[in-house]
């Protein structure tokens, strides 16, 4: 007689990082970075630096991330509950949650706080690939989030707000439309089957004070920078963001003439 196969069971990646290529800046809201630039040395530019929390599905797409500014820190597992509330392609929570051995050491507490809900909480050894590929997926495409729109408030809170809703919708569009452009059917026809699994929704806790401790390991990917060089500000009209781009600003096209316009017509 045949045995009905046990499921596989369900594994997310957890990712806690200062955001790589994106920084608030109070006049020019979120900025993106075309190459990476050194916290201290972004200060100079008035750049205060964001942490970006992730949870990605092993194995597929499939990513939901929220940032923070870096001094207002917030608990993991109120972080972990959001995101299995509200993204849809997460399908709730997961059977096994695998962390880094940062995170594990940071969040002591974390493996018995994931394991009252029925989550296996499990730290990636040195040899692990895919976790670390998922982290730096989730740094390169946030530059991304705001491309294409226009946010009009660029104050601290009012930015990151923004930052947080864009990339919500981000993660909705992609579940529900994005992965159409996968180049692979071998993934397309993993993502289809993994969408059909029933929403496993955690049932909402009592949130406390922060449960992790913040560290230089939230910044290692500056260790690998070269010296910082040049820098200019440029706004780009089109799409309403702004970056910080290596090098020197070109001079601007002046139009000498400012009845070309209205001439052209006479």
């Amino acid at each position: 007689m045949n045995q009905q196969a046990q499921p596989s069971p369900r594994e997310h990646h957890f990712y806690v990082a200062i955001a790589k290529f994106l920084f608030h800046h109070p006049e020019h809201g979120i900025v993106s970075m075309g190459n990476p630039i050194r916290i201290k040395d972004a200060e100079r530019y008035g750049l205060s630096p964001l942490i970006l929390y992730g949870l990605t599905v092993a194995g597929l797409p499939i990513r939901w991330m929220t940032f923070i500014p870096v001094d207002q820190p917030r608990p993991f597992r109120e972080v972990l509950l959001e995101a299995w509330r509200n993204a849809e392609g997460l399908r709730g929570r997961p059977d096994i949650l695998r962390i880094n051995r940062h995170l594990a050491t940071a969040s002591p507490e974390l493996v018995e706080e994931m394991a009252k809900i029925g989550v296996r909480v499990e730290a990636a050894d040195s040899r692990e690939k895919s976790l670390p590929a998922s982290l730096r997926s989730a740094q390169d495409s946030s530059r991304w989030l705001l491309r294409k729109q226009d946010v009009n408030d660029r104050s601290f809170t009012g930015s990151i707000q923004a930052l947080c809703w864009y990339a919500q919708v981000d993660h909705d569009f992609r579940i529900r439309d994005g992965h159409r452009g996968v180049n692979s059917r071998e993934v397309e026809y993993r993502i289809q089957q993994w969408l059909t699994l029933p929403a496993q929704v955690p049932v909402p806790t009592v949130a406390g004070g922060l449960d992790w401790e913040p560290g230089p390991w939230l910044s290692s990917w500056e260790t690998s920078l070269p010296p910082d060089q040049p820098r200019y500000f440029n706004h780009d009209g089109f799409d309403g963001s702004t970056w910080l781009l290596t090098g020197e600003k070109a001079p601007e096209d002046i139009v000498e003439n400012d009845d070309f316009w209205g001439d052209s017509d006479n």
